[in-house]
C-alpha cells in the first residue's frame, strides 16, 4: 500500500507535532519535512518524537554551487542531516542544484562545464554517501527539469547516480511534475527504475496539489502498480486554496486513482 505524505511547509500549525496531527486529520499517513534550514526542523523531529517520510533539502549550498565555499557548507550540512535521519528512520532528499541550470542564459549558469559539475556532484554525493554508511543515514537522489538544472534531469539520471554510489543506503526518487516535463512515459520511467525507486514526490501539471492539472496519474499509479511500489508518496507542491479544504479533497483524488490503477491492473491479469 502507498503511503502519501504531504510536506510540512503546506499544513498549518505551530508546530511540527500540530502538523502532523493535522495532516493525518485530512488524511495522509505522514508528513516530510520541507524548509530551511532543514538541520531545525529535523531536530524539532527528532526532539518531539514525530515521525516523517523523509527530509527536502533545505541546507546550505549545493554539490555544484557556483561558490566553492557554499559547496563545503552543503557537505557539512548533508551529513549532519543524514546523521538526524538516521535517528529518523527518514531519507535526505538530494539534487545537484536547484535553479541553475547550462540550458539557460550564461548568468545562470555554474561557471563550469556540465562534465565538471557532474564530477563535483559526484565527489560530493560520494563524500556524503560514505558518512551515511557509517552513521547508518539514507540518502534518495532526485532529478529535476532541464530549467532548474543540467546534471539529474530524468529518473534514470537519479537512479544512475544512486547505483554509482553501489551502496544499500542510496537509492533514487520520482518527481511526477519534473516528469510531466522530461519523461514521454511516465509509468515506464518508474517501471524502468524498479527495485531503485524509493521515494515519490506528487504535483499536477502546474505545481498545484493532484487533481486540479491534466496530468496522467493513472499512468504514474499504473507504473507504481507494476513494480509493486509501497513507499511515500508526498506531495510537493503550491495549493490553490486554504490547506483544510484542498488538501483532503487531494487526497480523496490520489486515493481514488491509485484505487482505480488497482483495479485496471487486476483486470489486465485476469483477461492475460
Amino acid at each position: 500500500m502507498i503511503r502519501l505524505a504531504v510536506q510540512s511547509r503546506l499544513v498549518p500549525g505551530e508546530s511540527l507535532r500540530q502538523k502532523h496531527e493535522n495532516a493525518l486529520a485530512y488524511g495522509f499517513d505522514g508528513i516530510e519535512l520541507s524548509g530551511f534550514p532543514m538541520i531545525d526542523l529535523a531536530t524539532e523531529a527528532v526532539r518531539d518524537g514525530v515521525p516523517v517520510s523523509a527530509m527536502c533539502s533545505g541546507h546550505r549550498g549545493w554539490f555544484i554551487d557556483p561558490d566553492p565555499e557554499q559547496i563545503e557548507f552543503a557537505i557539512a550540512d548533508m551529513k549532519r542531516l543524514v546523521e538526524l535521519g538516521a535517528e529518523l528512520e527518514a531519507p535526505l532528499i538530494v539534487v545537484p542544484i536547484y535553479g541553475r541550470t547550462h540550458n539557460l542564459p550564461p548568468h545562470c549558469g555554474t561557471g563550469r562545464t556540465r562534465a565538471e559539475d557532474e564530477a563535483l556532484f559526484v565527489r560530493g554525493l560520494r563524500e556524503v554517501t560514505e558518512h551515511a554508511d557509517g552513521v547508518g543515514g539514507t540518502i534518495v537522489v532526485e532529478g529535476i527539469n532541464r530549467f532548474e538544472n543540467s546534471i539529474s534531469v530524468k529518473v534514470a539520471d537519479a537512479v544512475r547516480f544512486a547505483t554509482e554510489m553501489a551502496s544499500p543506503n542510496v537509492r533514487a526518487m520520482a518527481d511526477v511534475f519534473h516528469m510531466n516535463i522530461e519523461e514521454v512515459d511516465l509509468g515506464a520511467s518508474l517501471e524502468a527504475a524498479g527495485d531503485m525507486l524509493a521515494y515519490v514526490h506528487l504535483a499536477d501539471s502546474q505545481r498545484l496539489e493532484p487533481g486540479r492539472g491534466h496530468l496522467d496519474f493513472a499512468s504514474v499509479f499504473g507504473g507504481l502498480g507494476r513494480i509493486g511500489y509501497d513507499g511515500w508518496a508526498s506531495m510537493e507542491c503550491n495549493l490553490s486554496g486554504p490547506a483544510e479544504e484542498v488538501l483532503p479533497a487531494s487526497v480523496e483524488f490520489i486515493r481514488s486513482r491509485i484505487a482505480e490503477a488497482a483495479a485496471d491492473s487486476s483486470s489486465s491479469r485476469e483477461i492475460a
